[in-house]
């Protein structure tokens, strides 16, 4: 049974439930709740409903619905009802019309004055206006065409049965007598072979519409043809003389071209109305994604397979610049999808995988980017099925306004001085994650599966990963998820605050947190700039408490430190490099290009300080002498101590950053610094040598061997051993063919699978969490670090290197939870397989089978599987016992794990046990 069958069997039995005389319907809220489902999918689905005359919408607020059997069936009971859908006017006809231009991508956005423009010219008494359609090739002129005829039936403006009729005046470019009798009509005997009166195209279009295309490709006496029909709706067929006939056409027109330059100024005068369309580039990205998703929606529910296109072929497809449009588009991802299938082994899989090798040569060469990892759009995965899931929000407002306004309040007491700092933050801290609750973990939150939500998580990964380099503020754990979950719902949320003093607010705000402001400057810029949207002004303060609770073992009162250096980027690096290695956002950087003035610098500066706490001070550190008197711009204006210092120098910048953080006064720390940092200098001979390092894999993915890095760098507190993060399957298939060897004195393997590389020692994780590793791990070291390092790392290897620990580490899970579940699967598989395993094996397990879970509960399971289809067939007792084994997890977090993932499961054990067949 479809969604849609659910929804319409559910409204039929609350249907039967209502009261006539109090009740108008059903909201899509209710069937939602009765369902399990996303309330604007159970709002889809009964307008579906509704078109197809299985339901009755009223249009109230809330709106209602009611099954049309039942209110047939009963209409005396329903007298509300009945009273409602007897009342008829204007606005409901209207409103009605409107549904119509919901199949335009973009109607409520880039082309809401579209819209807007062609609803005018349909409405306007008595026969509506004639107008232009203005766009280049594939921006869909003929699509909105169709839509104004449909809106125009639906407003009532024209009968159901009115013709649309298209000409493409193309086609009669350079035979104006050809076009008169096509258009007007010819009489007999008007041209050799008019052997019978002929009806023109205005004739059949007679109450309806003519929509000419391409009208640019009309003569100038074409033009003028069509003159006396526009002012006065009269024309004569072609070799008639005297008689005049009449039609009530309703005319569209479009072109490619700049009307100004291709019609002439007496035919412009008579259109009212030119409407620009703009293009695919012009347009914002979560349009441009939506358009991108429709195609391939329609590829996969025709081909009836689901469908995973690639991230680099979303980047190619929104950046590439060939003409054609939206045209183009469809014609390119019909083109892959056929590619991709034709490739496809097994016509039997479910998934048609797209990638940039299926796309057409002359997209991907037109391409001017560069193909990388670090993309900000994601995968996209698109259902067979017919419903849509490009989109998903729901969220209770009330709440939300609530919290707004408490937030708000306290910023307004700590501008009054009601609250100290302190008590404000915490405060605060309660407020953002009663938000981060309701948005996260319950309806009012975002689907983490849909489009545009992985389009905001990648940016705000990559965003997060710019500020942690460049400011050194480090994020933790889930701040990836939390923060995508928070700002796509404040993209989403767009109530406008009525708070009067709310930009004063912030504005204090923003001089109180002053560092904290910027980087969540910096991070809605980024958001708005790339998906072409804004967010809701108090937003800014969520994200600033945010941020504060990354950063906060930073001192509100330390002192302001600016780099000011010649260059470009010379003055960006330093301060990066030094608030990166000191962890903390002590530096903000000017970079002064040679072109600029020491006054434009100047400038800039004084904008800075408006926006800092100017009592704390100010260092000023620059590179060369030339720019030792730019305080004297500053200094009547600041209040507070000033401090520059010349010859800057990323050691110096350590120095003095360390200095700051330790709160030590500001000439103290100017004075000892300058006396420290003496040039000097060291020669090195040239020994030339491939750097140590460990690595990390995982045969799971990457993901887990980069925790397992990050666990081990805490461990190994040397600087002289690299811990490389590796692909499994890389290293498995090359061996020590690979690059990574030839870069790399590769010393050790940890992971959770040993990809047998031949002369390097492997220590499996569940080893080290045993103990069991210790003896290699001292004798891997033993030439790279001294005794008392070792017997450290030892240390903070059986610290770190606990079950719980890493399995906190690996996942978002609670491990003492997840440890207790997943030892009773193992048991239980135990049973099924009539052995036990090995302590080793166990726990190998223990940290797969968390990691699984994970992957399932923030929908990013592993999908992909070597000899998926071999599996599938030869070991079909296996995937039984584990799906048995299994069923009170996938019933807790509700989730199902994929036999892709159960193939993984396999392999574990596999590799453990020899002769393992089942």
């Amino acid at each position: 049974m479809t969604s849609k069958d659910k929804v319409y069997e559910k409204l039929t039995e609350l249907s039967l439930m209502l009261k006539g005389g109090k009740d108008y319907g059903v909201t899509a809220m209710e069937i939602a709740e009765e369902l399990g489902l996303q309330r604007n999918t159970v709002s889809h689905l009964l307008n579906r409903l509704n078109e197809e005359g299985l339901a009755i919408k009223i249009n109230t607020r809330p709106v209602y619905f009611i099954s049309q059997e039942v209110y047939e069936n009963g209409k005396d009971e329903f007298k509300l009802i009945a009273q409602y859908l007897s009342v008829t006017n204007d606005e409901e006809k209207l409103q009605e019309g409107n549904n119509v231009f919901e199949e335009l991508v973009g109607y409520e956005g880039s082309l809401n004055s579209v819209v807007e423009q062609c609803k005018s010219a349909v409405s306007y008494p008595p026969n509506g206006l004639p107008f232009l359609l203005v766009g280049s090739s594939g921006v869909g002129k003929s699509f909105i065409a169709q839509l104004v005829y449909e809106y125009a039936k639906s407003s009532k403006v024209i009968n159901e049965n009115a013709p649309f009729v298209i000409l493409n005046c193309a086609e009669y470019a350079n035979n104006p007598e050809l076009l008169s009798a096509t258009l007007f009509g010819s009489s007999k005997g008007a041209y050799t072979g008019a052997d019978k009166d002929k009806t023109g195209l205005i004739e059949e279009a007679d109450g309806g519409y003519l929509f000419l295309d391409e009208i640019h490709r009309l003569s100038p006496e074409g033009q003028e043809k069509l003159f006396l029909f526009l002012d006065k709706g009269i024309f004569r067929r072609l070799g008639e003389s005297g008689k005049r006939r009449k039609a009530d056409v309703r005319l569209i027109f479009a072109t490619t071209e700049n009307p100004e330059n291709s019609f002439l100024q007496t035919f412009l005068r008579r259109i009212p109305l030119i409407v620009k369309i703009p293009t695919f580039q012009e347009r914002p990205l979560k349009e441009k994604l939506e358009l991108i998703y429709r195609s391939y929606k329609k590829e996969a529910i025709n081909v009836k397979k689901d469908i995973l296109v690639r991230n680099q072929v979303i980047e190619i497809l929104l950046k590439n610049k060939l003409s054609g449009n939206i045209g183009k588009l469809t014609n390119t991802i019909k083109l892959s999808c056929a590619n991709a299938f034709n490739n496809q082994r097994n016509n039997k899989d479910k998934i048609l995988n797209i990638k940039m090798k299926n796309l057409p040569s002359e997209v991907v060469d037109n391409y001017e980017g560069i193909i990388t990892d670090n993309i900000n759009y994601s995968d996209m995965l698109l259902s067979s099925s017919e419903e849509s899931d490009f989109d998903c929000y729901s969220k209770d407002f009330n709440k939300i306004i609530t919290l707004e306004g408490k937030i708000v309040n306290r910023v307004r007491d700590l501008k009054n001085n009601n609250i100290k700092l302190e008590e404000f933050f915490n405060y605060s801290l309660v407020l953002l994650n009663d938000l981060i609750d309701d948005v996260v973990f319950h309806e009012s939150g975002t689907k983490s599966d849909t489009i545009i939500f992985n389009s905001i998580k990648k940016l705000v990964e990559n965003t997060l990963i710019y500020i942690e380099t460049n400011y050194g503020i480090k994020h933790y754990g889930n701040s990836v998820e939390i923060f995508s979950h928070l700002l796509a719902f404040f993209i989403e949320y767009s109530h406008d605050s009525d708070i009067e003093d709310l930009d004063e607010l912030i504005n204090f705000l923003s001089k109180v947190y002053s560092k904290e402001h910027k980087v969540a400057s910096r991070i809605i810029e980024t958001i708005e700039n790339n998906l072409d949207l804004s967010l809701n002004k108090v937003s800014i303060i969520y994200i600033l408490i945010y941020i504060r609770s990354l950063n906060r073992d930073s001192d509100i009162n330390q002192i302001n430190a600016v780099i000011i250096a010649h260059g470009y980027s010379t003055a960006s690096s330093i301060a990066s490099v030094a608030n990166r290695m000191l962890g903390r956002y002590v530096y903000e950087a000017f970079d002064m290009p040679l072109e600029l003035s020491s006054l434009e610098i100047s400038n800039r500066l004084n904008s800075y300080i408006k926006t800092i706490d100017t009592s704390k001070g100010l260092i000023i550190l620059v590179d060369m002498g030339s720019l030792q008197n730019i305080y004297k711009g500053i200094y009547e204006d600041f209040y507070g101590d000033i401090a520059l210092v010349n010859n800057i120098s990323t050691q110096m910048a350590l120095d003095i950053g360390n200095r700051i953080m330790n709160l030590q006064p500001l000439e103290q720390i100017v004075h000892e610094a300058v006396e420290r940092n003496i040039s000097r200098y060291n020669y090195i001979p040239s020994k030339k040598r491939k750097k140590d390092a460990i690595i990390t894999t995982c045969i799971t993915g990457i993901g887990t061997a980069q925790k397992i890095k990050d666990l081990l760098d805490k461990s190994l507190l040397n600087d002289e051993i690299q811990v490389i993060a590796y692909d499994y399957d890389r290293l498995r298939g090359n061996g020590k063919e690979d690059y990574i060897f030839k870069q790399y004195d590769i010393k050790l393997i940890i992971g959770t699978s040993n990809p047998k590389i031949d002369d390097i020692p492997y220590i499996s994780l569940e080893s080290l969490i045993m103990r069991k590793g210790d003896e290699l791990l001292t004798r891997t070291l033993s030439n790279l670090v001294e005794g008392e390092t070792i017997d450290k790392i030892n240390r903070e290897v059986v610290k770190l290197f606990t079950l719980e620990n890493v399995l906190n580490y690996l996942t978002i899970l609670n491990p003492d939870k997840i440890i207790d579940q997943v030892e009773e699967a193992i048991y239980t598989l135990e049973l099924g397989l009539g052995f036990r395993f090995q302590n080793d094996l166990r726990i190998s397990l223990y940290i797969h089978i968390s990691c699984m879970i994970e992957r399932l509960v923030i929908k990013d399971p592993i999908m992909t599987y070597n000899k998926f289809q071999e599996f599938e067939q030869c070991h079909g007792h296996f995937i039984e016992l584990v799906k048995k084994a299994f069923s009170v997890i996938e019933h807790f977090y509700k989730v199902e794990i994929p036999i892709s993932e159960i193939g993984f499961i396999y392999d574990s054990i596999n590799n453990k046990i020899e002769d393992f067949n089942y």
